[in-house]
Parts: C-alpha cells; structure tokens; sequence
C-alpha cells in the first residue's frame, strides 16, 4: 500500500508542472468543462493520497517502511502549496489562452 501511495504522489506531482500547460490550451480551445473536470480529478488524487498518509500511519509497523512514510508525509506541506498554486496558474493560463483566442 506505500508503493501506491508513493505511485499517487508521482503522479500527482507531474500533474502539478503539467496542469497550468494544460489551462493555456484548454483556454485556447474554449475548454472551460474539460480544465473543471481534470481539477477534479487533480484534488481528488491529492484527497487520496491524504487518505492513504493517514492510514498507513496506522497500519505500519516496520521501520523501513516507517521512513519511507515519513518521507513522504515531511512533503505533504508542499504538496498540498504545489497543487494550489498549479490549479490557480493554470486558471490564470486559461485566462490568457482565451485572450489570444479572441485575438
């Protein structure tokens, strides 16, 4: 279950740096439902990894895994900072996108 959770967090993380890219281009084609719909799925990766943080507190008891969960919640912080800084720059790219449309 921590290569999931760790598997999630990867994941995750390259939806940050991919996801305002993806709001200039959504922008562009007037995809206003589609950038919804992917930050949906974006915040409930992230619920899901903060849901597995908190079980698998619970349910581990070795101590190689033990740092490897500790590892993974020390960035818990900066994750949740990237996925809303993301999710903002790419409405914000969305924004721009729909201007050079119009242009």
């Amino acid at each position: 279950m921590l290569d999931l959770a760790l598997g999630i967090s990867a994941l995750i993380w390259f939806c940050v740096f991919v996801f305002p890219v993806y709001g200039f281009v959504a922008g562009r084609r007037d995809r206003a439902e589609h950038l919804k719909r992917a930050q949906g799925i974006v915040l409930s990766l992230t619920a899901l990894l903060l849901l597995f943080d908190f079980t698998l507190g619970v349910m581990i008891n070795e101590d190689a895994e033990m740092a490897e969960l500790e590892r993974l919640q020390s960035y818990r912080w900066w994750l949740i900072g990237a996925v809303a800084v993301s999710l903002g720059l790419a409405w914000a790219m969305f924004g721009l996108g729909q201007k050079k449309r119009a242009n």
